[in-house]
């Protein structure tokens, strides 16, 4: 056992550094469109914006986990990323002007993009080490997301849109301080060599690894106009803040039940299995949406929330923690952030804000269910052509 440390105080550490993180994430994703929009910034813009912070993930997220996966002390980029994350959300407060604004956005979005695969990689390897639980670890991001849309809701609609960014600025301000705190050691390498850049291009030469990236990366890309521009839609139909906040919160809710119970899952059903349902659930839940039915199902069909999301997510976790070595799980989980996800949301999201712009909520919705069917069929080819093993040794 490391000195001075414990498995308690390992998991309630990274639980409220992921929590610090997913504060932000609850004000950010149903409300900071809405204050974009009040300063000036119409969908096509806020989908630029989105997009832009997406496509310099993949960019730059590779050679950060790089940089990251050679680094003794596998706090130091969390601290680092964390420091210019914090930066970013007050510049939120002070910035006057689009292109200030837009700057300090492409700087949050940017970084909370980088922090998810670094935080992820070190508590994935904490739980193999024996340190704490991956899945209750992580639902603790998930449970800070959850009160934060109802209580953020609830504030927003006393105080209107404006004092978002203030609650951004405090979540990552928490999550830096969160991890000044974080315990030496129990997510890192325990004597593995890091991946070297010879090697690192080979998980993209394989077949079955694309396939998860593509899959994987089509049904949370399908999420792209519900993150987006669902605030914007929902507000016009004429539901409050605190609605909408409970719209998201009965999403996650769902997603944390999964969460809690990732372990059985991952032993009942395969990673090719999960992602197949994440699609397929993705093509049913985007199309109902798009067709904008009464408030009650729509609170049903956010339940679904749970395996488009955690499912997928789940089958991407699983999956590299039994096809990739360790020393690439860090370059692998930031290739599936940014080449998968990354890419097909940034994109996606610049696109369906043109579409919003032109033709409505309806046809951007339906874009999505259609991501996730194809989402589906790649699930079914990777069922075919792994065998569970290792893509890469």
């Amino acid at each position: 056992m490391l000195a001075g440390t414990s498995k308690h105080h390992a998991g309630l550490i990274y639980s409220l550094f992921y929590s610090g993180q997913f504060i932000l994430l609850g004000v950010q994703l149903p409300f900071f469109a809405g204050w974009l929009a009040l300063k000036g910034f119409s969908a096509s813009e806020i989908g630029l914006l989105t997009g832009v912070a997406l496509v310099a993930r993949l960019v730059f997220g590779p050679l950060v986990a790089y940089w990251a996966d050679h680094q003794n002390d596998e706090r130091l980029a969390l601290r680092i990323v964390s420091l210019l994350f914090a930066i970013g959300a007050a510049g939120l407060i002070f910035a006057s002007g689009k292109v200030a604004i837009a700057a300090a956005t492409l700087v949050v979005l940017w970084t909370f993009g980088l922090l998810i695969p670094l935080s992820d990689t070190a508590v994935l390897r904490a739980d193999r080490n024996g340190w704490l639980h991956y899945g209750q670890t992580r639902a603790a991001g998930s449970f800070a997301f959850l009160l934060t849309t109802v209580v953020a809701g609830a504030v927003l609609t006393s105080l209107g849109v404006g004092a978002s960014v203030w609650m951004m600025a405090g979540a990552a301000s928490f999550a830096f301080l969160a991890a000044l705190f974080l315990p030496h050691g129990v997510g890192g390498r325990g004597g593995v060599r890091p991946v070297s850049w010879r090697e690192a291009p080979r998980l993209l030469a394989s077949p079955v690894f694309l396939a998860v990236l593509i899959s994987s990366g089509l049904t949370q890309g399908a999420h792209a106009v519900y993150y987006a521009f669902s605030y914007l839609r929902w507000e016009e139909i004429g539901y409050s803040n605190q609605v909408i906040g409970f719209l998201w919160a009965t999403g996650v809710v769902a997603e944390i039940v999964l969460l809690t119970r990732a372990r059985g899952l991952a032993k009942r059903f395969s990673p090719a299995m999960l992602l197949a349902i994440g699609g397929g659930v993705a093509a049913v839940r985007w199309t109902l949406t798009a067709l904008e039915p009464a408030l009650w199902i729509l609170f049903l069909i956010q339940i679904t929330h749970a395996l488009t999301y955690a499912a997928t997510y789940l089958a991407s976790i699983e999956f590299l923690d039994r096809a990739v070595p360790v020393r690439l799980i860090n370059t692998a989980m930031t290739l599936g952030s940014t080449v998968g996800v990354g890419a097909i949301t940034g994109v996606v999201t610049i696109f369906a804000g043109f579409i919003w712009n032109e033709y409505g909520a309806a046809p951007s919705y339906l874009l999505m269910a259609a991501m996730g069917a194809c989402a589906f069929v790649v699930a079914l080819v990777v069922a075919k052509i792994w065998d569970g093993g290792r893509v890469i040794e």
